[in-house]
């Protein structure tokens, strides 16, 4: 019978090896996350990083949002880096399902390329050998001469099974890396494939770029110098950004649950083995080797279980740490378009207000000019210009209004307008001096409605002043005086007032002309009374609407601030050829001229017919 602390050390040693021997096909490596769990985070967390990298690059940004948008694209890959780390560190651990003498495809992978390596070697060997073989063959005896031959078969069968077995082995190596084709580090190698930069190496600290290198952040917004259309797109832009990250936060937060549901399994299976290492730890000692060994055995699995483990919990957490860190600088860009949002729509809305306001009082002074217009100016022709040069500085007023509330660079519109205005007064040349042309015309001195002019040899009563145009009732006749309307509407663009060709019309305010009548007589009667006679009856006939001309005469003088003889009939005599000319010069209304002319022909006919002694070399001219 043992001893009682014999058998109590027996029994304990008794128990660990039972449950070292139980608990042995749990300690073995597994996986403990399933391979489609693996494969679908990687996925996520790959659409996750091109969403969040094409978001950095392409919403709008200012000097403000530039450093977040860079933290964000670091933290965004190195969230991914940490990913494959995860499935690399996975798929090192065989699968639930693999036997327990299966190696991991990796180690599996590289055993067949060191497999292939050594054939290839020895093939090379067997190559070097045979070529030895064959150098020594023609100085070889006869007696060692078939041994050779011999050895150099034997050599040749070696080359040619390790060039085989080389041949195999490679193909099978191509095999295995397949696409699809290689399990679970198969598919992470596919979709490291389809992310470059997942394989690039992480770096233990993102450098702050060169000032020469590092890219210049966009001009800031400014809102205050901004006009309508500038806020009106800026609000609408910063909108859709903050839309757009508020979608990413969003999908920052499913992936920050999937890695919770991850970290689970892991973390359970994390607590399990340290709870057995505690438990194996503080089992009573023990002094038989068998117990001894059993327990160091276990130790040594629990150890690598803990370092599979925690090789695949160390990404996940330090992950879950930069998804944090990401969501956060999510958040703090879209507080800062919030603030962008909130300055464009205020500014907005005053840029709004002043518009309504600047147009209100613009129309009210249109009104207040239109009114003291229609009051205050009666002569209906200067009202007519005052009307009309209210439209233009209206239109023009309101027209510089919209544009300076709407525009934002006024750089670039001074540089466009220039170049436009240069086409412009190439293409409008005529259309411009017309528009100037007309100013001259209504001027102090200008065209009015009823005037008679002649332009270009045309002569004709003006019907109408326009902006561009001005248009003549055609008068035609025998005489300048004695002139009708024929029916027709002449129309001269208004910059004909700077072509070479004169432009003929009354003085304001006067209606009378100069006429003359010439008459040749002969004879040997003194001319004397004659002269009298008939300069007598011309004022008889001016004295009917002398009174007119006077007054239109003085008008005219007091508009011109110029003074000149009152026009009176005059009468001048000359000696020629055939005998004495008397003619004779009389202002006449304009409206009136023929009748006058007439009138005035006959009383001089008269008078020259009641004198027997003269007669008139030929027929009275009324010029």
């Amino acid at each position: 019978m043992l001893p009682r602390r014999r058998l109590r050390s027996a029994c304990a040693a008794a128990a660990l090896v039972a449950l070292v021997g139980a608990s042995a096909p749990a300690l073995r490596a597994q996986r403990s996350l399933p391979d489609q769990d693996i494969v679908q985070y990687l996925n996520q967390t790959i659409v996750w990083y091109r969403d969040v990298t094409a978001a950095a690059q392409s919403l709008p940004a200012g000097s403000r949002e530039a450093t977040l948008a860079g933290d964000l694209r670091q933290s965004a890959i190195q969230a991914l880096r940490l990913a494959f780390d995860l499935a690399r560190a996975q798929a090192a651990i065989p699968a639930a399902s693999t036997p327990d003498n299966a190696a991991p495809e990796d180690t599996r992978s590289r055993n067949l390329a060191q497999a292939a390596a050594a054939a290839d070697q020895r093939a090379e060997q067997a190559q070097a050998e045979i070529e030895r073989l064959n150098r020594e063959l023609p100085t070889a005896s006869a007696r060692t001469r078939p041994g050779l031959l011999a050895l150099r078969d034997e050599v040749t069968s070696e080359l040619n099974f390790a060039k085989a077995r080389r041949d195999a082995l490679r193909n099978l190596i191509g095999f295995l890396s397949v696409p699809g084709e290689g399990g679970l580090a198969g598919k992470i190698r596919d979709l490291e494939r389809s992310v470059p930069e997942a394989a690039s190496p992480r770096p233990a600290a993102s450098p702050e770029p060169a000032a020469g290198v590092r890219a210049a952040a966009p001009p800031d917004f400014r809102a205050e110098s901004a006009g309508i259309v500038g806020l009106t797109t800026q609000i609408f832009s910063v909108s859709r950004s903050m839309s757009r990250l508020s979608h990413l936060v969003q999908e920052t937060d499913d992936l920050r649950r999937a890695n919770e549901r991850l970290r689970g399994p892991l973390r359970s299976a994390l607590q399990e083995v340290i709870r057995r290492g505690e438990a194996v730890a503080q089992a009573p000692e023990s002094a038989d080797p068998a117990a001894l060994s059993a327990q160091r055995k276990e130790l040594d699995a629990l150890l690598a279980r803990f370092k599979q483990v925690s090789g695949s919990t160390a990404p996940l957490g330090e992950q879950s740490a930069l998804i944090n860190a990401t969501r956060g600088q999510m958040i703090a860009w879209r507080n800062a378009l919030g603030e962008d949002y909130g300055g464009a729509l205020r500014y907005l809305l005053l840029r709004g207000g002043m518009l309504a306001v600047g147009l209100v009082v613009i129309f009210a002074f249109s009104e207040l000019w239109r009114r003291a217009t229609m009051r205050y100016v009666q002569d209906m022709r200067r009202r007519r210009q005052f009307l009309l040069l209210r439209r233009i500085v209206v239109g023009c007023t309101i027209g510089l209004f919209l544009v300076l509330s709407f525009v934002t660079e006024f750089g670039s519109l001074a540089t466009f307008a220039g170049f436009s205005a240069a086409g412009i007064a190439v293409a409008l040349q005529s259309v411009i001096l017309s528009v100037v042309a007309y100013f001259f015309l209504v001027g102090r001195w200008g065209v009015r409605v009823g005037d008679r002019v002649t332009i270009s040899g045309v002569t004709g009563e003006v019907v109408d002043v326009g902006l561009f145009r001005l248009y003549l009732m055609e008068l035609g006749g025998s005489s300048d005086l004695a002139l009708h309307p024929t029916g027709r509407i002449v129309v001269f663009p208004n910059a004909i007032f700077f072509q070479p060709s004169a432009l003929f019309k009354q003085l304001p305010g006067i209606d009378y002309a100069w006429r003359a009548i010439t008459l040749r007589l002969t004879g040997t009667a003194d001319y004397s009374p004659v002269e009298g006679r008939l300069l007598a009856a011309v004022q008889a006939i001016y004295a009917e609407y002398g009174e007119i001309v006077e007054r239109q005469h003085r008008t005219a003088q007091a508009a011109m601030n110029l003074h000149t003889a009152a026009p009176r009939p005059e009468s001048r005599v000359r000696v020629v050829d055939t005998g004495l000319e008397i003619t004779i010069r009389y202002p006449v209304e304009i409206h009136r001229a023929a009748e006058i002319d007439d009138r005035i022909t006959r009383e001089v006919i008269q008078e020259v017919e009641r004198e027997p002694r003269l007669r008139l070399v030929e027929p009275a001219r009324a010029v």
